[in-house]
């Protein structure tokens, strides 16, 4: 090489290396998921009360995996099903102090009594009235529902709903257990919440609070004879074999939620908090007609499994709406306000 062109190569890659040390010159490499055994920017944990092999966990790994896909590993969340982080109202406390980021559960109503609209007794009986009510974001409950745990420190990203309420029986079953105006002589396990309380007290039971994961033993060793607050999977999951008896009383919709901590929502940038709210909302999207299904598949398995299941007649039903709705339906003003009683009677 001449003497001419070894000057002329120096100078251009003195001229690229000066280039390159001004701010913003120096070619921008694309974004890459972090290298391998780089820490993500968050790494969360997400709680679930159910077992390893239920619909509602292989929901979670499903959105666990689109937002860390969607986020190219920036976030990492680890997930915890079977109760291992305590039950579903530990799980909501620890959401609300951000020491548990996500879960997918019911919602608790210790923090604003308000919330007990949300387990109004016999609010909706068939999946299309449940699906205009409680369904993400257009139900007519879900905005205020949202609302309502926004001031509670928890934010909501989609419903999905587990199914409908039924009663497991260890022993006996009542007198005419359909007959809201007969007396039952049985101790009705509850959980928090004044609507569950009301709907137990009208339907002739005594209403007893009672921690979900203590029921088994409770049930067990007679100090209730049966629950209300499970649908046809959560008592198969968890209480099967003291359920001698079930009746599908549809007495309310255990409707979950995919949930997150509201300060850490806030601390996330838009980008993050869409990557989060479109990988729940796609899998909330198909919830309402699987968990019909799965009703009908879990009552079926207690069938098999030797356990009589009764279900109401239209007429019986009636009877038991009539009942609710004029007499525990106003008693609800003193817990949820007046203006919520009258939008839940105006659009259910």
């Amino acid at each position: 090489m001449s003497r001419k062109w070894q000057v002329l190569v120096a100078v251009g890659i003195a001229a690229v290396l000066l280039i390159s040390l001004i701010p913003g010159c120096a070619p921008t490499a694309p974004e890459e998921a972090p290298p391998e055994g780089a820490k993500p920017t968050y790494h969360w944990r997400w709680a679930d009360i159910n077992p390893e092999d239920s619909s509602s966990v292989e929901s979670d790994k499903r959105v666990i995996q689109e937002i860390n896909e969607k986020s190219n590993g920036r976030i990492v969340i680890d997930l915890y099903p079977g109760q291992a982080l305590g039950d579903w109202i530990e799980n909501c406390g620890e959401l609300r102090r951000g020491t548990i980021e996500m879960t997918n559960v019911c919602l608790p109503t210790d923090y604003d009594p308000r919330i007990n609209v949300v387990y109004c007794p016999l609010l909706t009986t068939s999946w299309e009235e449940a699906k205009a009510a409680y369904s993400s974001p257009d139900g007519w409950l879900y905005g205020l529902l949202d609302d309502l745990m926004m001031g509670t420190g928890i934010k909501l990203l989609g419903t999905w709903p587990m199914g409908f309420g039924c009663c497991s029986f260890a022993k006996n079953l009542p007198p005419s257990p359909m007959d809201p105006d007969v007396d039952k002589n049985m101790k009705m396990r509850i959980w928090p919440c004044k609507s569950a309380e009301l709907w137990a007290s009208r339907m002739g039971y005594t209403p007893t609070p009672v921690a979900w994961a203590e029921l088994f033993t409770a049930m067990q060793t007679g100090v209730v004879d049966t629950e209300v607050g499970g649908t046809p999977y959560l008592n198969w999951a968890h209480i099967r074999d003291v359920s001698k008896y079930l009746i599908w009383y549809k007495d309310h919709m255990e409707a979950w939620f995919f949930m997150i901590s509201k300060q850490v929502w806030d601390g996330l940038s838009a980008e993050d908090q869409k990557i989060i709210a479109d990988a729940c909302a796609r899998e909330a999207m198909g919830r309402f007609e699987a968990a019909e299904v799965e009703d009908l598949e879990y009552l079926q398995e207690f069938r098999d499994y030797g356990t009589e299941v009764l279900i109401p007649t239209e007429a019986e039903m009636k009877k038991m709406q009539d009942a609710i709705r004029s007499d525990v339906w106003p008693q609800l003003v003193d817990v949820v306000g007046s203006d919520i009683v009258d939008y839940v009677i105006a659009n259910a």
